[in-house]
């Protein structure tokens, strides 16, 4: 039985008188908006406004239909009864058509507008051939159509502040003037009504001009000063063009004494009609009246700080903030990059030094040579009897012999009195001691040298894995000052569009790579890993930029303990990968001597790696194993891959006494580009399974990593495609077959149908094994990645 839901009637009573008030709110609104618009008029008579602004909000939703009737009322309060006939019915045609007739949702603006203008004209001609007309009439109905054609468009980017219920924060430049034009447009309808010889009119046109001039500065304020100037000077015969110069002007000051607060803004329109007005025609006629400027400026005054932060809201562009961005972004970028260059000067100069201290030791050099026959004559000959006819009637001869003797022990690892030469079999009497004593001393100096050498290839890996260091260090510091810039532009575009979609981001930084690659980084509240970077946020920016996106890094970057979470969004990749694996281990082993990973790491690339460690069961599993942590989190940290190899291989010799080496087989695809490398450190051939069926071997030739401290790796770079398959082995798989060798492999695989990765990965592997007589000679491993082409109509990543 399911459960009966809980109910919380406090909650839905709060929610029903909030929805209430915001409709009641609306309605009255936008019905005063209607009846003013229906008044407004132009060229001395025009009033078509108001069936623009009907059209368009019944075009956004058929609930507005009510606008109609008060539409009507403020077109019949304009112009009598009977000259409203043609509007009336042309408000009755919209009505039907938008209502019954046409589907909305398939219908776009520019058509819902065509209609509407065209209805009018169709109507007001039917009307006009009840009576006399003439071309000028004709002309006239024409202008009004194409008005209501114009006003529909425009109310199409205003009305969404108003009928939807989003707490819209920033408003694009598109949308701020359209608001201005309604407005300025509504403004007129009120005609002439005059408080104290003051006209309520033109004081409101020049408040609202004061107040986006506060809010948004000189470009709104230039912008909005000039629609209204516009509207006024068409709407009422007599009033001169130049009242548009004068309002662009004044709003221009208005926006540019801003930081002044409220007086200085109220300041600069004072200031810019005085001066416009005096420059035209000196002192004889005022255009806009100065008492009628100072009551706006009253008003402006006496408005709440709370309506005046809400309306900076829309207005204030983040583009002056994310501009000081920028620069102190300049500042630091810069600053980061002179001291990871100072880190990877250090780190090279380390590199060098140590290069310079790990001269080759070489065994018996003249002096240690000297030494050691020194030694040997004072522990065999000092009590000898023929002291004194060796070495000091005969001593260039005797050390020379000596010397001979080293080599000779050098050469053959362990020497017997018989193999002395005769010479020095003649004059010494005590040549088994002096064997003796030659061939433990050299034991000595041999394991001497051994260990010097061990340092000095120590050393030398070290620096070679400081060069590394300083190499990675200053290709990041490269990557930070290289030619980025901040597209703020888009920035803006995107506050606006996430705003549109109810979504509020704290701060949107898009940044421009060098090749034209975009990465845009949003800071906003935390949802608590419920993805709405995924599910919101990637679908509009995705849209809005005009380019598939994904996240940088999956996982949620809520920051605990912060105020926020951000993400990072990047160009989604052409093509993407699965893959899949089969394996199996040696008769009785309990671990696997082959480690493998596959996995995403930085710009677009996905890594597939496989490493057969020497012989088989714990010691080639440790072996392996090394080999692919090391590899993963290298090249996870950003190390490019030489670099990386060249630190796990001389880790490796590092490790410890006994011999430690693996092969490793990688290959680096490029998710966006469509390429592969492959790099084979004495691996088994890899191969790629074509989508024609046909099958490209790669091979290498070069020794396991962790042998030389010098290593080589072979490196081949392939266009993979849609439905490509990648396959790597272990050596395990291919000498299955000790009739064929690994030619059998590839010839198998042509034979294959399948599409499943999967499956291809099995069958591979049985196949082995039924060549093996089902018992596994050594480690089998089978890595199979699929490639597919990402559909391009999709955003969400």
């Amino acid at each position: 039985m399911a459960e009966k839901p809980t109910i919380f009637p406090v909650q839905l009573n709060r929610e029903r008188k909030s929805a209430l008030t915001f409709l009641n709110k609306k309605l009255i609104l936008l019905s005063m908006l209607s009846f003013l618009l229906g008044r407004a008029g132009i060229l001395q008579g025009l009033t078509p406004f108001g069936i623009g602004f009907f059209a368009a909000l019944n075009y956004k939703d058929r609930k507005y239909a009510y606008t109609g009737l008060t539409a009507f009322l403020g077109i019949i309060s304009a112009q009598g009864m009977n000259s409203s006939i043609p509007y009336g019915i042309t408000l009755g045609i919209i009505y039907l058509l938008f209502h019954y007739v046409m589907d909305l949702r398939k219908m776009k603006t520019l058509k819902a507008a065509f209609i509407s203008g065209f209805a009018y004209f169709t109507a007001a001609m039917l009307f006009a051939s009840l009576k006399t007309f003439y071309l000028y009439d004709v002309m006239m109905m024409a202008f009004e159509a194409v008005v209501i054609f114009v006003t529909l468009y425009i109310s199409s980017y205003a009305l969404p502040l108003l009928i939807e219920k989003k707490n819209r924060r920033i408003l694009s430049t598109e949308e701020i003037i359209c608001v201005a034009i309604l407005t300025a447009v509504a403004l007129s309808g009120i005609n002439e009504v005059y408080i104290f010889n003051l006209s309520l009119r033109n004081s409101l046109a020049i408040l609202i001009t004061i107040l986006f001039a506060y809010n948004g500065g000189t470009a709104v304020g230039a912008s909005v000063g000039i629609t209204l100037g516009l509207i006024t000077s068409m709407s009422f015969a007599g009033t001169p063009p130049v009242v548009i110069g004068i309002f662009g002007f004044s709003g221009l000051l208005a926006g540019i004494f801003k930081d002044m607060g409220k007086f200085g803004s109220g300041l600069g329109f004072l200031i810019g009609n005085a001066i416009l007005t005096f420059y035209i025609n000196g002192y004889y006629e005022v255009f806009i009246q100065f008492r009628e400027i100072f009551l706006a400026f009253g008003l402006f005054l006496l408005l709440p700080t709370s309506w005046v932060q809400q309306m900076e809201k829309f207005c204030n562009s983040p583009r002056s903030i994310l501009y000081s961005d920028e620069t102190h972004s300049e500042r630091m970028k810069k600053r980061t990059y002179e001291k990871l260059m100072e880190f990877s000067s250090v780190f090279n100069e380390l590199a060098a030094t140590f290069e310079k201290i790990s001269d080759k030791y070489e065994i018996f050099e003249k002096d240690e040579l000297t030494n050691l026959i020194q030694e040997m004559a004072n522990h065999v000959c000092n009590s000898c009897g023929m002291r004194r006819s060796c070495w000091e009637k005969n001593f260039y001869n005797t050390y020379q012999a000596m010397a001979d003797l080293m080599v000779l022990i050098e050469t053959r690892g362990s020497l017997q009195v018989e193999d002395l030469p005769e010479e020095l079999k003649k004059r010494c009497i005590h040549s088994s001691k002096v064997v003796e004593k030659m061939t433990h001393l050299y034991e000595l100096s041999y394991l001497d040298m051994s260990w010097r050498q061990r340092f000095i290839e120590g050393r030398e890996l070290v620096g070679q894995q400081f060069k590394g260091v300083s190499d990675v260090i200053g290709q990041m510091a490269k990557e930070l000052s290289g030619d980025t810039t901040f597209n703020v532009e888009l920035e803006n575009e995107l506050y606006v569009a996430l705003d549109k979609a109810g979504l509020s981001a704290k701060k949107i930084m898009v940044i421009q790579q060098e090749g034209g690659s975009l990465e845009i980084t949003i800071e906003k509240n935390p949802c608590y890993n419920r993805e709405s970077c995924i599910n919101s946020f990637i679908p509009v920016i995705s849209e809005a930029v005009g380019v598939r996106l994904m996240k940088k890094h999956s996982g949620c970057g809520y920051q605990r303990g912060g105020e926020g979470c951000s993400f990072t969004l990047v160009e989604a990749n052409q093509y993407t990968t699965v893959t899949k694996v089969a394996k199996v281990m040696k008769e009785g082993n309990a671990l696997s001597g082959d480690t493998y990973s596959f996995m995403d790491i930085k710009d677009s690339q996905y890594l597939i790696a496989l490493s057969d460690g020497m012989g088989t069961g714990d010691k080639a599993h440790r072996q392996s194993s090394a080999t692919i942590t090391m590899l993963e989190k290298m090249m996870e940290a950003g190390f490019d891959k030489e670099v990386a190899i060249k630190s796990i291989n001389s880790t490796l010799m590092l490790k410890s006494s006994e011999e430690i080496f693996s092969s490793l087989d990688m290959a680096l695809l490029n998710l966006c580009k469509g390429r592969v490398d492959f790099v084979k450190i004495g691996s088994a051939p890899s191969y790629i399974k074509r989508k024609n069926a046909t099958v490209e071997t790669i091979t290498s030739s070069t020794l396991p990593i962790g042998i030389l401290s010098d290593i080589e790796f072979n490196e081949d770079v392939q266009k993979i495609e849609d439905g490509d398959f990648i396959i790597m082995v272990s050596d395990g798989i291919l000498e299955a077959n000790k009739e064929e060798g690994e030619q059998w492999l590839p010839a198998y695989l042509a034979t294959l149908n399948t599409r499943n990765p999967q499956d291809l990965a099995d069958k591979i592997l049985n196949e082995a094994l039924k060549l093996t007589n089902n018992q596994a000679q050594d480690d089998m491993t089978v890595l199979v990645t699929k490639i597919w082409r990402v559909e391009q109509n999709r955003w969400a990543a």
